[in-house]
C-alpha cells in the first residue's frame, strides 16, 4: 500500500479523531500519477475482483429484467463499483472505517462494442488498425464508498456508494501499418483499455478529444470532487499542504 502521512491542507480534526483517508482501489500507474499531480493525498489498496464473473452476473440480472445487453458505459460503472466494494468490504472487515474508497474502471467503445485490455499483441494490432483515422468513446466509471465512523459496521447492509460515469470522444489520426507495429512493440497498448493511452506513446496518434482529458486517462478528478461534495466533503480536504 502506498501511504502519505501528512495532514491534508484544509483538514481540521482533533488528536482523538484522525482525518479520514482517501483510498484508491486501483493499481493503475496512470490513476496514481493523476492524483499525485492534482495534489491529492491518498493510499492504495488494490482490489481483487473477478471482472468476468462480475459482468456475467450483471448480464444475467439484465436478462432477468428483460433488458438488452449491458452498454459499455454500464460496464465501466459496474466494474468500478465492484472494485470499490471489494476494497471497502476488506477494510471494514479489518475494522478500518475512517476512509473513503474510490474505485474506477475504463472501457473503450468502438462501433458500439466495448473494448477492455487486449492483453496480446495480435488483438492490440487488430484494434489499433481498425481505430486508425476514426473515433471512439472512452467511458470511465467511478464509485466512491464512505467508510467513516462505523458506517461499515453492519454486516447485512450493503455499504452506501455514489457513482458517476464520465465519457469522452477520442479522435485518432491515420496510422500506417509500420506505426501500428511500432506502437504495439512498445507494449504500452497491451494492458490499457482500448489499446491506447493519452499520457504515453499513444499521445502521438490522438488528434483531439471531445470531453475531459482526465476521463481518458482513467480518473476524472472533477468527478471525484463532485462525489465527495455529496458526502459533504471538499476535495481540498485531501490536498497536500504547500510544505509537503
Amino acid at each position: 500500500m502506498t501511504s502519505q502521512s501528512s495532514v491534508p491542507s484544509g483538514a481540521s480534526h482533533s488528536a482523538s479523531k484522525p482525518a479520514p483517508r482517501l483510498i484508491l482501489a486501483s493499481a493503475s500507474p496512470a490513476r496514481k500519477k493523476l492524483l499525485e499531480d492534482s495534489g491529492i493525498m491518498f493510499d492504495i489498496h488494490v482490489s481483487d475482483v473477478d471482472e468476468d464473473g462480475v459482468l456475467a452476473s450483471a448480464a444475467q440480472r439484465a436478462r432477468e429484467e428483460s433488458r438488452t445487453d449491458l452498454t459499455p458505459a454500464e460496464v465501466s460503472g459496474i466494474l468500478a463499483e465492484a472494485k470499490a466494494r471489494a476494497v471497502a468490504d476488506s477494510l471494514a472487515a479489518q475494522g478500518i472505517v475512517n476512509a473513503f474508497v474510490l474505485g474506477c474502471d475504463s472501457v473503450f467503445e468502438f462501433e458500439s462494442v466495448a473494448y477492455g485490455k487486449p492483453h496480446t499483441p495480435e488483438k492490440a494490432r487488430e484494434r489499433i488498425a481498425a481505430m486508425s483515422g476514426r473515433s471512439g468513446v472512452l467511458h470511465t466509471g467511478h464509485c466512491l464508498i464512505d467508510l467513516r465512523d462505523g458506517i461499515g459496521e453492519t454486516k447485512d447492509k450493503q455499504l452506501p456508494a455514489i457513482q458517476q460515469v464520465r465519457s469522452a470522444t477520442v479522435n485518432f489520426a491515420p496510422m500506417s501499418a509500420a506505426e501500428v507495429d511500432a506502437y504495439v512493440a512498445t507494449g504500452e497498448p497491451l494492458h490499457v483499455a482500448g489499446s491506447f493511452t493519452l499520457d504515453g506513446y499513444g499521445a502521438a496518434f490522438i488528434q483531439g478529444i471531445c470531453g475531459e482529458p482526465h476521463t481518458v486517462i482513467g480518473l476524472s478528478v472533477n468527478a471525484l470532487k463532485e462525489m465527495l461534495s455529496q458526502y459533504g466533503i471538499s476535495i481540498s480536504f485531501f490536498w497536500k499542504s504547500s510544505s509537503d
